[in-house]
């Protein structure tokens, strides 16, 4: 019989139809069950996915980032760190800056160096085409260009504007 079966867990069809002993964490996700190819993750997209959170949390898109007053209230609920908590002053909320935010000057700075890069015939797209200086954001990257930017770039961009333990 193949795999190694716990006392406590026992799957149904276990050496008959599967040798299967280790239930993925995917299956804790509400629609995986519904998943007709479980077992087909696409790798790019995921990285474009973590790319895209990634860029738009430094870069303070708006819409777009990561850290949202849900995000400070799940801070304040388990983490020790209270300079990330929100600040009640009255009837006012405010979310003091993080960290790991660029500052709109730094923004701009990033945005118009990606605006002058240019890249070797089919290593990457015309990165400076997608970006828009006037509104500080990044349009139409394709998973390629956030696979070339998150290994090269993201090191080249953030390296001096931001604190060194970020």
């Amino acid at each position: 019989m193949f795999g190694v079966q716990s006392g406590n867990q026992k799957f149904s069809g276990f050496g008959l139809t599967h040798n299967w002993v280790k239930r993925s964490i995917f299956w804790k996700l509400p629609y995986w069950k519904t998943n007709l190819l479980r077992h087909n993750l696409d790798v790019m997209h995921i990285e474009k996915n973590v790319f895209e959170n990634i860029f738009n949390t430094v870069m303070d898109v708006k819409g777009k980032t990561k850290d949202n007053i849900k995000a400070r209230l799940d801070v304040a609920l388990f983490c020790n760190c209270k300079n990330m908590e929100l600040v009640c002053d009255g009837s006012r909320v405010a979310k003091p800056r993080a960290s790991f935010v660029l500052e709109k000057n730094a923004q701009l700075l990033v945005y118009k160096w990606l605006k002058s890069l240019c890249f070797l015939d089919r290593h990457a797209s015309n990165i400076s085409r997608l970006v828009n200086t006037e509104e500080c954001r990044l349009y139409g990257m394709k998973s390629h260009d956030c696979h070339v930017f998150m290994q090269t770039l993201i090191p080249l961009a953030f390296r001096d504007l931001l604190p060194k333990g970020i």
